[in-house]
C-alpha cells in the first residue's frame, strides 16, 4: 500500500487527503439533493400526490443511507459513550448550505432511524432499481443491529427474508455481477446499478463499481492491484478445500516466496452492479441476532447459516455459536467495506479489544474530517494521532 490507503491502513489519516475528501463531499451533495427534492417536490407542476409521496420517500432513503455511512467512517461508532453524546457528523435535514457543526451520534442516529421508519411506510413495495420498501426495512436491519437492538434488526431482517421478494443466488461469482449479463441476481435489495448503453450516435457509461474493480481486479497474470487480501482472510477462506468462497474469491500469486501475494477475484469484471444491501446479509443478521436473544431453539438462524454454507460447498453446521456467525459473515462479506465495522462493534460490545494491534476505540479508527469543514466556525476535527 502507497499514497492515501497506506494513511488509512496505518489510522493516519489527515483532512488533506484527497480521495476520502471527495467521497465525504459526494454524500452530502447526494443529501443536499434529497433534501432538496423534500423541500420542492410537493410544488412540482404535473406531480401527483402519490407521486410526491414516492419522491419524498426515496430521498428519504438516500439521505439515511448517506447519513449512515458518513457517521460509521467519521465518528466513533453507536455505544462507544453510554448515551452516544459523542460527536458524529453534520446533520443536514434541510436544504440550506450553511457549513454545521457536528451532531451527536445520538441524534444522527435517530434522524437516520425517523427517515427510515417514513420510507418503509411510503415507498412502494415494487419500484425497479430504485429503494424499495424492502430496501428501507434491509436498511433499518443495518442500523438496529448498529445500535445493538437485536430485537428490531431481527424482526426487520425476518421481513425481508420472508416477503418471497428475493432469493439467494446460488452462483457465487455473480455476488458482484458482470452487468454485461443484464439482469439483477435475485438476492439483491438496493443495488448500485451501472449504466453502458447506446442512445443514438452516444454510449452513456456509469460504472458504479469501479471502485471495486480498480483496485481489486486481478485476473490479468502481471495484474498488480492497489488492494489485496490479508494473509490471514486467505487462510480463513481456504481453510476448507471445498469451500468456492476460497478458489472463486481468491488467489495467490508467487506462493512460497517472500513476495507471496493473495489476490482478490470477487471483482473481476469489466463492468459491474454494486449491491448495498442483499439476502446474504438479512440472513447473517438475523441469525446473530438469535443468538445474541437466545432464541435459536427452532433453528431458523441456524438454517440460514446452513444455507449459505451449503451454497459454499461445506457442510452444514449442528448448532450454531456467535463465532460461528461472525465467521461466515467474514468469509461471505470479505472486501464489501464490512469488516472493520464489524469489529468496532464487537469492541463496543466488550467482546474484542484489539484491531490489527491496536485498540478498537483509538482515534485512528475514524477518519479525519475534510478540511473544508473547517469554514465552520469552531468546527472540531477528530483527534489526532492515529492508534499506537
Amino acid at each position: 500500500l502507497n499514497g492515501e490507503y497506506a494513511q488509512i491502513y496505518r489510522w493516519t489519516s489527515s483532512f488533506f487527503n484527497g480521495s476520502f475528501g471527495g467521497q465525504y463531499r459526494d454524500a452530502y451533495i447526494a443529501i443536499y439533493r434529497a433534501n432538496t427534492l423534500l423541500e420542492e417536490v410537493s410544488g412540482l407542476e404535473g406531480v401527483t400526490a402519490s407521486e410526491a409521496q414516492r419522491i419524498s420517500a426515496e430521498a428519504k432513503f438516500i439521505r439515511a443511507l448517506c447519513h449512515y455511512q458518513v457517521v460509521r467512517i467519521w465518528a466513533q461508532p453507536y455505544g462507544y459513550t453510554s448515551d452516544n453524546s459523542h460527536l458524529g457528523i453534520p446533520l443536514k435535514l434541510s436544504a440550506d448550505q450553511t457549513p454545521q457543526m457536528r451532531a451527536t451520534v445520538a441524534e444522527v442516529y435517530a434522524a437516520i432511524e425517523q427517515d427510515l421508519l417514513d420510507a418503509e411506510q411510503d415507498l412502494p413495495v415494487d419500484n425497479g432499481i430504485f429503494a424499495n420498501q424492502m430496501a428501507a426495512k434491509a436498511l433499518l436491519a443495518k442500523v438496529y443491529l448498529e445500535m445493538a437492538d437485536f430485537s428490531s434488526a431481527k424482526t426487520k431482517a425476518s421481513e425481508v427474508i420472508n416477503s418471497g421478494v428475493y432469493a439467494l443466488e446460488q452462483d457465487l461469482t455473480k455476488r458482484f455481477n458482470d452487468h454485461a449479463n443484464g439482469s439483477l441476481p435475485a438476492e439483491f435489495i438496493f443495488t448500485l446499478v451501472s449504466t453502458n448503453e447506446v442512445v443514438g450516435s452516444d454510449t452513456l457509461v456509469d460504472e458504479r463499481g469501479s471502485g471495486f474493480v480498480g483496485n481489486y481486479r486481478s485476473d490479468d497474470p502481471n495484474a498488480n492491484p492497489a488492494l489485496k487480501a490479508s494473509a490471514d482472510l486467505f487462510t480463513s477462506a481456504t481453510a476448507d478445500t471445498n469451500d468456492f468462497r476460497g478458489h472463486l474469491w481468491y488467489d495467490m500469486r508467487n506462493a512460497g516466496t517472500p513476495d507471496e501475494l493473495y489476490m482478490v477475484s470477487k471483482f473481476d469484471a469489466s463492468f459491474i452492479d454494486v449491491p448495498l444491501i442483499h439476502l446474504t446479509e438479512m440472513y447473517l443478521i438475523y441469525a446473530e441476532c438469535n443468538v445474541r436473544l437466545n432464541s435459536d431453539s427452532d433453528g431458523s438462524g441456524l438454517g440460514f447459516i446452513n444455507d449459505l454454507r451449503t451454497r459454499a460447498g461445506v457442510p452444514v453446521l449442528g448448532s450454531l455459536s456467535l463465532n460461528e456467525v461472525m465467521t461466515e459473515r467474514r468469509l461471505e462479506m470479505a472486501c464489501e467495506g464490512d469488516r472493520l465495522f464489524q469489529l468496532k462493534r464487537r469492541g463496543v460490545l466488550g467482546e474484542i479489544q484489539k484491531i490489527r494491534g491496536v485498540d478498537w476505540d483509538c482515534p485512528g479508527m475514524v477518519l479525519q474530517f475534510p478540511n473544508f469543514e473547517g469554514t465552520a466556525q469552531g468546527f472540531i476535527y477528530n483527534d489526532e494521532g492515529g492508534c499506537q
